[in-house]
């Protein structure tokens, strides 16, 4: 079933049309050269960029279309695929980045629909040169411009998550998907970077489900990633938070490395909204 929109002004249902969408109110949104659509109002957004930029969105691309993540890549379109129709699902990637996995989904699921959004448009225009199946968005997680039930599954890779939201877009019974880091996640990225290293919290998400929710189940993915460039390296820390934690001298430090041989652990949970109403 086609993905639907609605207007992030008043709510009503977007129309398609040539030069984009419209609502029944008038409010038109033009489809940018690349295929996207803006939908994130300039007064919905707590800043003139908000999201990853331009340097953090390219080597998070140089790095993913390396395959060093494909393990999970594996893991996430093995546990889609079973959920619901496995041939033909309407999937949300909330919070897509540059579209790696978003991507890598509908070329596996070729009979599903799939959208992907996210607040930063810099990884939007990344993720429509990559894949022009998928109905890119620019769009916050608070405020999601799709209408209601409409989604088998939606999948949240290191996002924010809105459950209310969530539960508003998801079919009943439908199912979120989501990543988060395990405890040792990038350990030895963090020890060359930091004096004093400490395990990545449990997600209290997990721990705290709305009632309409419930988990399901979770398993953890680990690989071992070779690193064998300096720009291998420094393209992993860009593209992580722990780039804005670090001194130059820290950056300097992970520059000379030739390598890193670097763990890659993290847990998929699968949770699903409940059927019947509270």
């Amino acid at each position: 079933m086609p993905i639907k929109l609605r207007c992030p002004i008043c709510s009503e249902p977007l129309s398609p049309e040539k030069r984009g969408a419209v609502c029944n109110n008038n409010h038109q949104f033009d489809r940018a050269r690349q295929g996207y659509l803006n939908l994130l109002p300039s007064n919905k957004k707590r800043s003139k960029n908000p999201g990853d930029d331009q340097m953090m969105v390219e080597a998070r691309a140089r790095f993913l279309n390396h395959g060093h993540y494909q393990p999970v890549v594996e893991a996430l379109i093995e546990k889609v695929s079973t959920l619901g129709n496995k041939t033909s699902q309407n999937i949300l990637d909330a919070g897509c980045g540059e579209g790696y996995y978003t991507s890598a989904i509908k070329n596996r699921l070729e009979g599903s629909e799939v959208c992907g959004f996210d607040i930063a448009k810099p990884a939007i225009l990344a993720a429509s040169k990559r894949n022009k199946n998928i109905e890119w968005l620019v769009a916050s997680v608070s405020a999601l411009p799709l209408m209601d039930g409409q989604f088998d599954t939606i999948i949240s890779i290191f996002s924010r998550t809105d459950w209310s939201e969530f539960s508003r877009v998801l079919k009943p019974g439908g199912h979120i998907v989501i990543l988060t880091p395990g405890q040792n996640h990038l350990l030895a990225l963090r020890n060359a970077i930091y004096d004093e290293v400490r395990p990545y919290p449990e997600d209290k998400r997990l721990q705290d489900l709305p009632g309409n929710f419930h988990l399901l189940e979770s398993q953890t993915v680990r690989a071992t990633m070779m690193l064998d460039s300096p720009q291998a390296i420094m393209d992993l820390l860009t593209m992580t938070p722990h780039y804005w934690h670090v001194n130059i001298a820290q950056k300097q430090q992970l520059e000379q490395l030739d390598q890193l041989e670097c763990e890659l652990e993290m847990r998929l949970s699968v949770i699903q909204k409940k059927s019947d109403p509270l």
